[in-house]
């Protein structure tokens, strides 16, 4: 698995640098050797599952690994929750061991620092471990964005089997998503499957990370349409011809046509490639042609391990890498046989399947069912708006009003913007769907780089 795929790295390409964050870098045989070490220390801890709750480092890379090795649960925890939800998720999970990169005051909980397990000279086993036979396993929390995350169960053998192989040139990966998403995980298992970098920004600001991307060389980035959003949005002119973006991959949220179009028309020569993946069914297709949706032929056939069906307008899937359970006791997702129902709305249109939002996101305005998504494409097309959300608000007559929020793109001009989303809301929107509230924030909320569209 990912500290074998490793020690397969580190004996073909030992000197090629694995991980980069802003404390340093680490060569594929560095990180090798730091993981054999620290793992037999990690080995002989009595607690079944580590809890990591840390920023995204190169030292939270290699505690994982190690701690798979080791034959650990171990769950990421995102490293803005409180420390009162880390107890609570702790609790609902049940207990284990919290590994975080700072001091923290948690009587009921055992914690140790990040720093003390990476810093490991520990290179010989001991007695055996109380998990040397274990093949532990990966938690990884929902996002969250609709309501109280999920924590998805899944066996590490099986992730790392879905992972597609290089095309051969070797990419230098930013991290993009955080590590506790599913999608961050899955291009950490990539990079160190084809024995490629891992670029770790010392900053989430979208400026700072197009320099580190320039800086470092960065030629692949997978990223939800959110984050490449307000990347666009703030490429100056002098920095265009600098970025050598080869891979531009598009997953966590449904694209749009503006997006794509912008993506194409800013990097020609990438590769643009949507993924369509969840935290309980893993990786599932993936598009590479440059359209919104995907090919309706994808009903009719196997697309690899995954089979694809639309029932009341809400897609399902069957696949063979779906999540092993819940952790905490969640019922499954609501599924009939072995198909799973996504809670993704969709629609097809003469030969292609097009995403319609979340069922969960529909909003009701006086008995007509308003999809966010399609008022946010309206929106998105006026010049100067780099971000919107769309959400329900309650209203006394008719249950819920379509609300926006815009966040405006560097310069521009906030009363033209605002009349010229009106205007195109009243042109392409009927009148359910128009936003009756139309605000300009200075930041979206996001989780994960995805829009919560909660009120």
């Amino acid at each position: 698995m990912i500290a074998d795929a490793l020690r397969g790295y580190a004996g073909q390409a030992p000197e090629r640098l694995f991980v980069l964050d802003r404390l340093g870098a680490v060569t594929a045989r560095e990180a090798f050797e730091i993981c054999a070490a620290i793992t037999p220390a990690l080995s002989r801890l009595t607690t079944r599952r580590i809890y990591f709750y840390a920023h995204d480092s190169v030292r939270l890379i290699l505690a994982l690994i190690a701690a798979q090795d080791a034959g650990f649960e171990v769950c990421i925890l995102n490293r803005n929750f409180t420390v009162e939800e880390v107890k609570a998720i702790v609790r609902r999970l049940g207990h284990g061991l919290v590994i975080a990169d700072a001091p923290l005051d948690m009587t009921e909980v055992d914690v140790f620092e990040l720093s003390e397990v990476t810093s490991s000279t520990d290179a010989h086993g001991g007695d055996e471990s109380p998990h040397a036979n274990a093949k532990g396993g990966l938690i990884i929390l929902t996002t969250g964005t609709t309501g109280l995350p999920k924590s998805a169960f899944h066996d590490w053998e099986r992730l790392f089997s879905a992972r597609p192989t290089s095309s051969g040139h070797q990419q230098r990966w930013l991290l993009a998503y955080p590590l506790n998403h599913f999608a961050g995980i899955q291009v950490l298992l990539h990079v160190v499957q084809n024995h490629e970098s891992l670029f770790i920004a010392p900053s989430r600001d979208y400026s700072s990370i197009i320099d580190f991307m320039i800086e470092h060389r960065v030629d692949a980035v997978s990223a939800t349409p959110t984050f490449w959003r307000m990347i666009l949005g703030r490429i100056r002119e002098d920095q265009q011809g600098q970025l050598r973006l080869r891979q531009i991959t598009v997953g966590g949220e449904a694209s749009t046509p503006e997006l794509l179009e912008r993506l194409i028309s800013k990097f020609p020569t990438a590769s643009i490639t949507q993924v369509y993946a969840t935290t309980e069914l893993g990786t599932c297709f993936s598009v590479k042609d440059g359209l919104a949706g995907f090919p309706a032929s994808y009903l009719e056939r196997p697309v690899g391990n995954v089979h694809l069906s639309i029932r009341d307008g809400e897609l399902y899937v069957q696949s063979s890498k779906q999540m092993v359970a819940y952790v905490d006791g969640s019922a499954p997702p609501e599924h009939m046989g072995d198909w799973v129902a996504t809670g993704d709305l969709v629609e097809q249109v003469g030969a292609r399947v097009f995403f319609r939002g979340r069922k969960t996101e529909v909003i009701n305005v006086g008995g007509v069912k308003v999809h966010p998504l399609k008022v946010e494409e309206a929106v998105l097309r006026v010049p100067g708006v780099a971000a919107a959300r769309v959400y329900g608000r309650p209203n006394p007559v008719t249950g819920q009003i379509v609300a926006c929020d815009i966040e405006l793109e560097h310069h521009a001009d906030e009363d033209e913007v605002r009349r010229a989303v009106q205007q195109a809301c009243r042109a392409d929107l009927n009148r359910y769907e128009q936003p009756r509230q139309l605000s300009v924030v200075s930041r979206i909320d996001r989780q994960n780089e995805k829009l919560v569209r909660r009120a």
